[in-house]
């Protein structure tokens, strides 16, 4: 596409953006609770285990309670979809999707459509509900109701909610089928992917499209991220522990599919090239997008899925 055109309309987004975030309700950074968590040995959550209360409540709607408990009840249910190929879907791999910051459109519309075609490749679709988004966003008041905030605590620990329960879902999958399971994620998603194949040995394949490689970067440079930003410069918080960069797949390589949009006004292309040389060159493709059109390329989505099937069905 166009740069005059990409560019343009992640400047819209990236305004629109900034002016909710400016609205939001202020909250106490808690960088000293925010270090102590980063700290934990288990951060990365390597005692995750598959929920033992995971239950479908209508069609292919499910939900279990989180790992990581935070103060708000709706925030701890995770919730999800499960696309199934077939009747025993247990035959076929199956790939978790994380969806972008605050991308409810991408989790209502984008991914069911993704699910649906994934599915006549014979291959599942999860769809998991990230913290604070959808029907996890607390709403009473006083609440942390964002997974960015002001509130650095609370940020570290989404990073870390998001980790437990995406690995809690792989392991609820490999306990109920051998076949090979796999992550796709968008931006944040994308993100939270690069930090999740770095400690799950049981993954056998990953998209990352358009991940937030550096978040200290998105802090410092983003309009939206205003906020944040205040409460981060006057801190003793490091975010360099939730680099993609000092982390390494534990799948093979060649397993790996980075998505980079050349004209990415929210992700560099610079740090998507760093990422690649320091992963030793995983397969990528770049791309004439930004990142807002980027997530709605339909031939992308399409050749995405059968790089998908072909990596999930050669592992068979």
């Amino acid at each position: 596409m166009h740069p005059l055109v990409t560019r343009s309309l992640d400047r819209l987004i990236i305004r629109m953006a900034a002016n909710a975030m400016a609205e939001s309700e202020p909250h106490e950074p808690h960088a000293a609770e925010a270090v102590a968590l980063l700290a934990c040995p288990d951060f990365f959550c390597d005692a995750a285990r598959a929920p033992v209360d995971l239950q479908f409540v209508s069609d292919n709607h499910f939900q279990f309670r989180s790992a990581v408990a935070t103060p708000w009840e709706k925030n701890n249910l995770v919730r999800g979809r499960f696309f199934t190929c077939a009747a025993r879907w247990q035959n076929f791999p199956t790939v978790i999707h994380l969806h972008g910051w605050n991308d409810e459109i991408g989790y209502q519309w984008r991914l069911p459509f993704v699910a649906r075609c994934l599915a006549r490749h014979r291959v599942n679709s999860v769809v998991l509900e990230l913290p604070y988004h959808l029907q996890r966003r607390p709403d009473t008041p006083g609440a942390i109701n964002n997974f960015i905030s002001q509130d650095l605590w609370r940020m570290v620990e989404a990073t870390r909610q998001s980790i437990s329960d995406t690995r809690a879902m792989v392991k609820w999958i490999t306990s109920a089928s051998s076949q090979p399971v796999g992550l796709w994620g968008t931006s944040l998603g994308g993100w939270l992917s690069g930090l999740i194949i770095g400690h799950e040995p049981e993954l056998n394949f990953a998209v990352l499209t358009t991940p937030v490689t550096q978040l200290e970067k998105v802090i410092n440079e983003l309009a939206f991220c205003a906020p944040i930003r205040r409460s981060y410069a006057k801190s003793n918080l490091s975010l360099a522990k939730l680099n993609l960069d000092t982390h390494r797949p534990q799948l093979p390589i060649e397993n790996v599919l980075i998505q980079e949009a050349e004209q990415d006004l929210f992700v560099p292309k610079e740090c998507i090239e760093n990422l690649w040389h320091e992963w030793k060159q995983p397969e990528i493709w770049r791309l004439r997008h930004g990142h807002i059109s980027l997530l709605t390329s339909i031939p992308l989505m399409l050749r995405t899925v059968r790089w998908i099937a072909k990596k999930s069905h050669s592992e068979n």
